[in-house]
């Protein structure tokens, strides 16, 4: 039969399990506990006999055979109802007591008697009697005390043992239920959100109460996670339609140009219309691999080969390289670079930024230009940043640059593909970095700022530079 889910909470399960092990550790103290009691009362009877059979030595050795009876008969005449006493002469006739001559026994015993009243010496009560007995002389003499008190101890504490433990499990039973109550309703609020989720609302996050217990941690981390996925599904929706839309082109003039092959007679123009089939194709096969390695970023597989990279170097490196292909595009590159600026990431995926900011500010920059690369700290941040005083981009566009496959109208007819920034972006959100797009006034500084850099060198003065001019 199957339990409701009330009863299959792991919080019900818990409370149940916590009120079973309090229950049996109930019936281990109170064992213990009914033991320990048991012992004692047994203790305090048997020395209470013992006190009895002192006083009956004592009058003994001062008085002798009449001493003796004289005790005895003391002894019975203030004893209470639990307390009894036998003293047999030499011939083992009763002379005095409360017991019958047949309940002598030498030494201590605990057996069921039959004891009997000064008026009625035979009539049997059938109790259980802690008894000791002693011979002086030719007499003997026996001291007993009845169980009742010692039989009542243990009836209550039998009681209690099984009270305890029975209301220690109902409590449990209870207490399960009422602690399950708000944990069941939080999981059903977040399994109600995760099914919408399913369906197609990623813009869904799961409930946070604001305890702060594990419910909260793991429903946080959930929702960093469907962020991410939100992120990345509403990339990959915009790069389908940016395929469709940006690829349509290249696709329709390597398929007039193959057409035209097959309508070439000469030989030059047939290689003319091959070469220009190839180079089509290879632009098509750059736009994928770009793509490609934008996903393998994106997905994080790059971080396991983090390091601490000296970004200063980095950038020196990018603009020697640089440096030549600036000059030739009628651009002048300087560099304000801090050294021993340093970061925890890829050198080669850093060096892949740089390189393309720089390259986009060649591209679009119109000649001549004054393009600038810095690398410096400011509070505990490192800040890579590349200037020019080119166009610019305009306030409403800044945000769509970093799109996959997107182009400004006025770019549209310069060499690329339009994955440049987008690239940048996803190194950067990799490296835990973030992008600002800033106005020169005139021309564009797009700035990346690193907030979780490792700085190993304090400030140091900046030095100018001309890259490889």
């Amino acid at each position: 039969m199957r339990l409701p889910d009330r009863f299959r909470t792991i919080s019900f399960r818990l409370s149940v399990g916590y009120g079973l092990l309090f229950g049996l550790s109930a019936v281990a103290i109170m064992a213990v506990t009914y033991v320990a009691a048991s012992t004692q009362m047994q203790s305090i009877v048997r020395a209470s006999i013992a006190e009895d059979l002192a006083l009956f030595r004592h009058g003994f050795r001062e008085g002798g055979e009449g001493g003796l009876v004289q005790e005895v008969n003391e002894r019975v005449e203030s004893a209470a109802e639990d307390r009894f006493f036998l003293l047999l002469g030499p011939d083992g006739r009763r002379i005095a007591g409360n017991l019958p001559t047949a309940a002598w026994a030498l030494g201590p015993t605990t057996e069921r008697l039959a004891p009997a009243t000064p008026d009625r010496a035979e009539e049997t009560r059938g109790d259980t009697l802690y008894s000791e007995g002693i011979a002086l002389g030719d007499f003997r003499v026996m001291a007993a005390r009845r169980s009742d008190i010692l039989e009542t101890i243990r009836s209550i504490l039998l009681s209690a043992i099984l009270t305890g433990c029975m209301v220690t499990v109902a409590l449990a039973l209870v207490g399960g239920i009422v602690v399950g109550l708000g944990p069941s309703r939080r999981v059903d609020a977040i399994a109600a959100t995760t099914r919408r989720i399913v369906e197609g609302r990623l813009d869904l996050r799961l409930p946070v109460s604001g305890r702060g217990d594990e419910l909260d941690r793991l429903a946080t981390d959930i929702n960093v996670m469907l962020a991410r996925i939100e992120t990345l599904v509403e990339s990959l929706r915009q790069v389908s339609t940016d395929i469709a839309h940006d690829l349509r082109t290249p696709l329709a003039r390597l398929r007039q140009g193959l057409e035209g092959i097959g309508r070439t007679r000469d030989r030059a123009g047939l290689e003319r219309a091959v070469d220009a089939a190839v180079a089509e194709t290879d632009a098509i096969i750059e736009t994928f691999n770009a793509l490609l390695r934008i996903a393998q970023i994106d997905a994080g597989a790059r971080k396991a080969r983090f390091r601490l990279v000296d970004l200063s170097d980095l950038a020196e490196r990018v603009a020697d390289a640089y440096g030549e292909v600036a000059i030739d595009a009628g651009h002048r590159l300087a560099t304000r670079v801090e050294p021993g600026r340093t970061v925890q990431g890829d050198a080669d995926l850093l060096t892949q930024l740089l390189a393309n900011l720089v390259e986009n500010a060649i591209t679009h920059v119109p000649a001549p230009g004054e393009i600038t690369l810095a690398v410096r700290r400011e509070a505990e941040e490192i800040v890579l940043e590349v200037a020019d005083d080119g166009p610019g981009v305009p306030p409403a566009e800044r945000d769509r640059i970093f799109r996959r496959l997107y182009r400004l109208d006025r770019s549209r007819s310069t060499p690329g593909h339009g994955l440049g920034l987008a690239l940048v972006a996803s190194i950067a959100e990799l490296h835990g970095g973030r992008i600002e797009v800033r106005d020169a006034a005139p021309g564009l500084v797009m700035r990346v700022v690193f907030s979780d850099a490792s700085v190993e060198a304090g400030p140091k003065p900046a030095r100018l530079g001309i890259g490889a001019a």
